[in-house]
């Protein structure tokens, strides 16, 4: 067993003296340096939730300023400007009004308006009232309501593309409406519905009617389901009758979202359109306006003169928009 080895005392003495003088030299160093005392801010409740919503809306507030503001700020000075192809350089100018008035004094500018027309009337004057029709016979609970509902559902959750694909293949000569034509009503050749002019506008027409109905029975029947039972069960007890439901009891109640959807559909009234880039995009007797700046853009990279045309469109549609607001506003009301 090995022996414990005593260590000096004189050793351990001088041991601790390197020791104190190493503390001694570090506390006068720290003396000649002194550390500022940290003061920590205090931060109220207050102070907290605001930074908190700041962060969250931080992101939506970047996205509206970048995409909405910056665009239709720069959508804007585009119809001032243009671009010399000779030299590359942008300049200031109105010509850009005048090309836009030769477009429909010798263009097709015209006959897209018809079809524009065509969609809007289709989306608001026709859509409208059968949306509060479809929305009222699933409101009472009529037969067959839930088997509706999926039905009306699924074109919304399928992609848009794929339900375009699948659409087609029905009315095609060899799909269901192709058989039926053939087998049952002795049709000699079924027409390619998209593919011949004499067809496509009203093929383009019914598909955005009957694959339009999802959106507004959504806000239709919120709407619809906010009305009392009291009130209808007192009209029942009156003897009202269905229409007379629908025409005093429900269209007046649902009236802030029936005007609404009317005041956006007036602000839209240039831009309504249907689906011509899936089904006919090179069919120009099919166009609307929206579809020919979207075809401006995208085959020539054209800016200025579609911008030009989006502003005119807008000085247009937005006093119209606030006059059938106003006149929205008025109706229903009671002072």
């Amino acid at each position: 067993m090995e022996k414990e080895k005593i260590e000096n005392p004189k050793s351990i003495q001088r041991k601790r003296a390197r020791a104190m003088g190493f503390y001694e030299l570090k506390r006068r160093v720290s003396a000649l340096f002194p550390k500022r005392k940290s003061r920590k801010k205090v931060i109220n409740f207050h102070t907290k939730q605001k930074i908190f919503v700041w962060r969250v809306l931080a992101i939506p507030i970047l996205n509206f300023l970048v995409f909405w503001v910056y665009a239709n700020l720069d959508a804007i000075t585009m119809a001032f400007r243009n671009i010399d192809m000779s030299t590359g350089m942008e300049y200031w100018t109105l010509g850009n009004f005048g090309k836009v008035l030769d477009l429909f004094t010798e263009g097709n500018m015209l006959l897209y308006g018809r079809n524009t027309l065509m969609f809007w009337l289709l989306s608001t004057v026709w859509a409208i009232p059968h949306s509060i029709m479809l929305t009222y016979g699933f409101h009472k609970k009529m037969a067959g309501r839930k088997v509706f509902r999926v039905l009306l559902y699924i074109p919304s959750i399928i992609c848009s593309v794929a339900l375009a694909g699948i659409f087609s293949s029905f009315i095609s000569s060899n799909g269901a409406v192709g058989y039926i034509l053939t087998n049952v009503f002795n049709v000699a050749r079924v027409p390619a519905w998209f593919a011949e002019q004499e067809f496509a506008l009203g093929g383009l027409l019914f598909y955005s009617f009957f694959f339009g109905f999802a959106g507004q029975y959504i806000l239709y029947s919120g709407a619809m389901a906010n009305i009392s039972n009291e009130i209808t069960e007192a009209a029942y007890m009156d003897g009202v009758t269905m229409w007379q439901e629908i025409l005093y009891i429900d269209i007046p109640l649902m009236w802030p979202t029936l005007s609404m959807t009317i005041v956006t559909s007036f602000s839209g009234l240039f831009g309504a359109s249907g689906p011509i880039l899936i089904f006919t995009p090179n069919m120009e007797a099919t166009w609307t306006f929206g579809y020919w700046i979207f075809d401006q853009v995208r085959r020539f990279q054209a800016y200025y003169l579609p911008a030009t045309l989006g502003l005119c469109f807008t000085i247009i549609a937005f006093p119209i928009a606030m006059w059938v607001k106003n006149v929205t506003d008025k109706m229903f009301t009671t002072e």
